[in-house]
Formats: structure tokens, C-alpha cells, sequence
């Protein structure tokens, strides 16, 4: 099992590498912010080049920007050679789109599938082989999300796609702990991210939402950060294929 090594709390990931899907903004950007500030060596990547870019030169100047696209393999296979050696994985990069099952073309249930579960798997894979090539172990921890649990009108695909990856945790989890590779999820309920825009732009949309959640409103990604920081330190060593909700209590309702 990879040690993750612990120098306090502006230190705890010092020097480790830790690549992050997903950077340019949200949650993967709260991440990338999270991981400087404890001294990691962070990698970012999106299929936003620009928008890493900003979001490096603001949080992690001179860190390595790679460009790809989560919805092809081979893009995702030249992802992990370009990133080299990483001690931890944040599979976080994702596609929502809101639409009825319906009216949703065959095209675009492809997409989602492709960037929300095959995406994701096929880079937890790269990434452990090269870890347990190594033989210096490591943590891989995958987006899932709340939806993976209850059910919501017009994400449908999404939810199955984030359903996917929370049982991939568990059986990559099953077959990588032995072998060093942590691999944890994490499953955020509504966080205030552009990706909830949709949500928050409508006022009586997002009064009944917050009035769903027991906490009695959204999430924040400096939050989220935290408890992925948790999960991926030795702290959580003996915490293995779980996913845990971070939703305010959403589910509950």
C-alpha cells in the first residue's frame, strides 16, 4: 500500500505527483489549488486548453498543461504516457448533459458514456499499470456523483455513466489494493460549480433543490477539495473501494 507522506497540513502531499483530470475549472481547479497549497507536483488536464492554461498560471505556474480528450482512447492512452510517473490519480474530467432519455440521440448517449465511464476506466487503468509496474503503489480516486444513487429527470445517461464508475471503484479496488493501487470515489451532490449553473439560474428550480438537502444548501469545491485530500492521504489508507457521498444529506429526502 503506497504512503503517502504527511509534513502537516500545507505539506501533507509534498512532492508527490498528482495528475487531475478536469482542470480548468470546478472542481478540478479546486483541486489543483488544494494540491499546490499542500505541496504536491500537480498535472493538469482538459480538452480546455485555454482554460488550463489560466487556471496553471493562476494556481500552479510552470506545472505541466496536456491537452486531451477524455471521450477517446487513444487520446486518453497518450494522457498517461505523457504524464509519466504519478503517485495519485483525481479521474475527475466529465460531460453533462441535461435531456429527456427520449429525446436524447444515439450519439449523444454515446458521448456520455464514453467521457463519464469508459473515459474514466480506461485512465484508472493506464495510470495502475504504470503504478504497479513500479511498484511504488498509489491512489486513484473516481468522480462519481450523487446521481449514482437516486434518480433525476433528464440526466439519466449521466447517472448510469456515474453509477458505472462507482461500481468500477469497488471492483478496481478489489483487484489493485493487493498489488499497492488505492483506488477510493468520491460522489458530490450539488455543488456550486458552472456545471450546476442550470440549476442555480433558476430561482423556484433552485429554492426546491436547496430545500431537498438538509444542510440546507449547495456545496462548495474548496469542500470537496478537502475531503478529496482525505481520501487520497494516509489517513483514509484503510478506507478502500468506497465512494462517499459529500451531497448535504440529498439522498436522505
Amino acid at each position: 500500500m503506497q504512503a503517502v507522506s504527511s509534513s502537516g497540513p500545507m505539506g501533507e502531499f509534498q512532492g508527490k505527483r498528482v495528475l487531475i483530470t478536469g482542470s480548468a475549472g470546478g472542481l478540478g481547479r479546486a483541486f489543483v489549488e488544494a494540491f499546490v497549497a499542500a505541496g504536491a507536483r500537480v498535472i493538469l488536464a482538459d480538452i480546455d486548453a485555454p482554460g488550463m492554461a489560466r487556471a496553471a498560471d493562476e494556481l500552479a505556474p510552470g506545472a505541466a498543461c496536456i491537452t486531451y480528450d477524455q471521450g477517446d482512447l487513444a487520446s486518453i492512452a497518450a494522457l498517461a504516457e505523457a504524464a509519466g510517473p504519478v503517485d495519485i490519480l483525481l479521474n475527475n474530467a466529465a460531460f453533462l448533459l441535461v435531456k429527456p432519455v427520449l429525446d436524447t440521440t444515439p450519439e449523444e448517449m454515446g458521448k456520455i458514456l464514453r467521457v463519464n465511464l469508459l473515459g474514466p476506466i480506461a485512465l484508472a487503468r493506464a495510470v495502475a499499470e504504470g503504478m504497479i509496474a513500479r511498484g511504488e503503489g498509489g491512489v486513484i480516486l473516481n468522480m462519481s456523483s450523487q446521481l449514482a444513487f437516486c434518480g433525476a429527470e433528464g440526466r439519466a445517461l449521466y447517472a448510469v455513466a456515474k453509477a458505472g464508475i462507482t461500481q468500477f471503484t469497488q471492483t478496481a479496488a478489489v483487484e489493485w489494493t493487493p498489488k499497492g493501487v488505492r483506488v477510493v470515489g468520491i460522489a458530490p451532490g450539488r455543488i456550486n460549480t458552472a456545471m450546476t449553473t442550470y440549476l442555480r439560474g433558476d430561482a423556484a428550480m433552485q429554492a426546491a433543490g436547496i430545500a431537498r438537502v438538509p444542510a440546507g444548501r449547495y456545496g462548495t469545491p474548496g469542500e470537496i477539495a478537502r475531503i478529496v485530500q482525505f481520501l487520497c492521504s494516509p489517513a483514509a489508507d484503510y478506507v478502500v473501494g468506497q465512494t462517499l457521498l459529500a451531497d448535504g444529506g440529498y439522498v436522505l429526502g
